[in-house]
């Protein structure tokens, strides 16, 4: 993520709006590192003061989410998405992530994190996200694990709190291609797009065939011909190397085993009928249907 240039983020829930800190939310959140529920299982040191909290948030906005109940506009938690400290030339994350005790147990992180999940793996390309729970925190691992996080070991005696205390870490990982195959993406998903053959490329086996459209794959997602899921990119005029834009067609072959995505630029809308002449170079061949 460019955290100079990028713009605010705002992911939406059923029940909740998950944004970019603002100045305004010091006071709420230093609220929430007051309460014994919170601070048990967080190394929070002495309260800081509001101010302070204020320089806290604002360090890396773009790596951290508030938790805003919509309801009540209420501030009740947040979660980081911060470097993972643990992998080498790996595009992943660490989360963290804590909750208000009024908000406990009533699905508001799960549901939290499914989103975020979601944003990190189909529209920030991540190969991989972790995540550290002191290892008596039995709520905190039953969530990973229903998120479908797989426990990788015990990190032991590592983090001991202001207060003195040690504590072990269970230390989890979701790769990629464990997220996609529970959550296959679904039409309006935005994903991130590799090209394996940008516009101007030549066709590997077929010379007379040049790409008029950018052509890649859905890194991570294994379609039914054992290869990653193949993606046409519309509306873009130029050669890319990556391209992350929303799901707006899938082409089934009724004579093939595989099927082709199309995706296009957020807001930009496409007919069945403009989709089907702009990859007629190749799904001519073949018995087709454009599901959009």
């Amino acid at each position: 993520m460019d955290k100079a240039k990028a713009a605010p983020l705002e992911l939406e829930t059923q029940r909740l709006l998950l944004r970019t800190p603002q100045r305004a939310d010091a006071l709420p959140i230093r609220e929430l590192w007051r309460q014994d529920f919170v601070r048990e299982y967080n190394c929070f040191g002495p309260l800081p003061s509001v101010e302070e909290v204020e320089e806290i948030l604002a360090r890396d906005p773009q790596s951290q989410l508030v938790l805003v109940e919509r309801k009540s506009g209420r501030v009740i938690g947040h979660t980081g998405m911060g470097r993972d400290s643990l992998r080498y030339r790996v595009k992943s994350f660490s989360l963290d992530y804590y909750l208000g005790e009024e908000y406990a147990r009533q699905g508001y992180m799960t549901e939290a994190l499914e989103r975020v999940l979601a944003y990190l793996f189909l529209r920030q390309g991540a190969e991989s996200v972790s995540a550290r729970a002191f290892a008596e925190n039995a709520a905190s691992i039953a969530l990973l694990e229903k998120l479908g996080f797989t426990r990788e070991g015990t990190l032991r005696r590592a983090v001991r709190n202001f207060e003195g205390r040690a504590f072990d870490d269970a230390v989890f990982s979701l790769l990629r291609e464990e997220y996609l195959a529970a959550h296959p993406p679904r039409l309006g998903d935005v994903l991130r797009v590799e090209m394996e053959r940008p516009i101007g490329t030549v066709h590997p086996k077929h010379p007379d065939l040049i790409y008029p459209v950018n052509y890649g794959y859905v890194p991570g997602l294994i379609a039914p011909d054992g290869e990653e899921q193949d993606a046409y990119v519309l509306g873009v005029d130029q050669p890319l190397e990556e391209f992350t834009g929303q799901l707006i067609a899938v082409i089934h072959r009724f004579d093939d085993v595989e099927e082709k995505w199309v995706l296009a630029p957020e807001g930009m809308d496409f007919t069945k009928e403009q989709v089907e002449e702009m990859t007629r170079f190749q799904e001519q061949y073949y018995q087709i249907e454009i599901r959009m």
